[in-house]
């Protein structure tokens, strides 16, 4: 399975020991996971502001997640916007160029709309049905 992370998704699985981590453990030892430059960004940013961590901490975690995900680097923009907030038209369109099957997010603006062309739109607590279904195909 392909499975795109969300920024919030990462957040969570280095901050907490729930869902988040769990899941994205589980999915970097049997999934391909990816990521894009947009979401490393954002990562950055939030890890350094809202999260206070120094700049080894932050460099550090970007290095974990540019060694253990694909980073996609190049997509096609969405021509007209498809989520209430346009920040995340960018996860849809780097999850579409990759033909991912899920993008694993905590986005209220993402997960209202359940899919985006084919790809299933899931939060961590939600993966384990999706991966069921998954496991029964392949």
């Amino acid at each position: 399975m392909k499975v795109f992370f969300d920024t919030n998704v990462i957040i969570s699985a280095f901050i907490t020991h729930g869902h988040a981590s769990e899941v994205f453990e589980h999915c970097l030892s049997t999934h391909k996971c990816y990521t894009s430059d947009f979401v490393l960004a954002e990562l950055k940013k939030k890890l350094m502001k809202k999260f206070e961590y120094s700049d080894i901490e932050t460099r550090n975690a970007l290095d974990f997640i540019r060694e253990n995900l694909i980073i996609i680097k190049e997509y096609r923009k969405i021509a007209s916007s498809v989520c209430r907030d346009p920040d995340d038209d960018n996860i849809l369109a780097a999850a579409a160029s990759i033909k991912a099957d899920c993008i694993m997010t905590g986005d209220k603006n993402l997960k209202v709309l359940k899919n985006y062309k084919g790809i299933n739109i899931v939060s961590p607590k939600n993966f384990w049905a999706l991966e069921k279904i998954f496991m029964k195909l392949n």
